[in-house]
């Protein structure tokens, strides 16, 4: 065995010697710390009962002593049945009870300022008073002339709205208030040939009638869809006559189409040739043949009855 080995050994062994004396010790301590414990009595707030032997002394500063007189030579505070009050007036004013010593002086002076404020109340409404009736509320004005001059330049969706339904009650009038209608029909000219949605829709344009009430194609007194109505266009399909369908027109076929005039109408002449000359256009355009009411097709004489029917209506 080498010496270094040796030396390693040693140390070692005096390691682990030193391992369980300071294990030892520790388990030493902790008992001692147990059993002191255990050794103090507790209440029933778990609050430690020392033995009045071992209460610390309180200090001289902390004590109440009472004036020194031939009855009371050891200054003590006596308390009896018929007095019970605790008479401090040769305390230190810098004690712990300095707030309790109220002089004379102070209590006349706090007296002196409530007589004071008793005495100027009614002064001070009074004063409140006069004040209240000098306030006058703000009033803004505004210069007539202004409001004049100024414009609305935003845009009111609520109020666009309701201008917009006025406008739409105010053009189809006739339609709204019709009593009776003159009805004129447009039917191909070949049999068992329909009249095409999307070729419908061209010539709708074409012409100048806008899908509107009712689900209808209306022609009204201006191209771009205002002013007055003039007249209204439905489709005659298998199941008669009926109005459209924007999203089915393009794809569907009807067997012919029927125009009419609204009366009452208050310009009825207008619109009664504008009925009349659109069916001939269209009617042109679909190889087709304009009838009247009775199925008769259209000429110079029922045209021109039709055309007095509406001058003469509600007269």
């Amino acid at each position: 065995m080498s010496i270094t080995q040796l030396i390693l050994i040693i140390l070692a062994v005096v390691a682990i010697v030193w391992g369980i004396y300071t294990l030892l010790k520790s388990i030493r301590q902790k008992n001692q710390d147990v059993l002191a414990t255990d050794a103090i009595e507790h209440d029933k707030d778990g609050l430690p009962i020392i033995p009045r032997h071992q209460r610390p002394e309180p200090q001289e500063s902390q004590l109440f002593k009472a004036e020194i007189t031939s009855d009371n030579p050891k200054g003590e505070v006596k308390l009896s049945a018929d007095d019970t009050e605790l008479h401090l007036d040769n305390y230190p004013a810098s004690g712990g009870f300095a707030n309790a010593n109220v002089t004379k002086s102070a209590n006349d002076k706090l007296l002196a300022e409530t007589n004071t404020f008793v005495e100027n109340e009614n002064d001070a409404f009074s004063m409140l008073a006069n004040a209240t009736e000098t306030i006058s509320p703000v009033v803004h004005t505004f210069d007539e002339n202004q409001l004049k001059n100024d414009s609305f330049t935003d845009n009111s969706p609520i109020l666009d709205t309701h201008i917009q339904a006025q406008i739409d009650e105010e053009q189809n009038s006739p339609l709204n208030n019709a009593i009776q209608n003159i009805n004129i029909s447009i039917f191909p000219n070949q049999q068992f040939v329909d009249i095409k949605g999307d070729y419908l829709l061209e010539l709708i344009d074409k012409y100048g009638l806008k899908f509107g009430a009712m689900n209808m194609f209306h022609r009204y007194e201006n191209k771009d869809g205002t002013g007055l109505l003039w007249f209204s266009l439905m489709m005659i399909d298998n199941e008669g006559i009926s109005p459209f369908d924007l999203n089915r027109l393009p794809t569907q076929t009807m067997k012919g189409l029927v125009l009419f005039l609204s009366l009452p109408h208050p310009r009825p002449v207008q619109g009664f040739d504008s009925m009349m000359s659109i069916a001939g256009l269209l009617a042109n355009d679909l190889n087709a043949t304009v009838y009247d009411d009775t199925g008769e097709p259209i000429n110079k004489e029922n045209t021109q009855a039709m055309r007095e029917l509406a001058i003469n209506f509600g007269r």
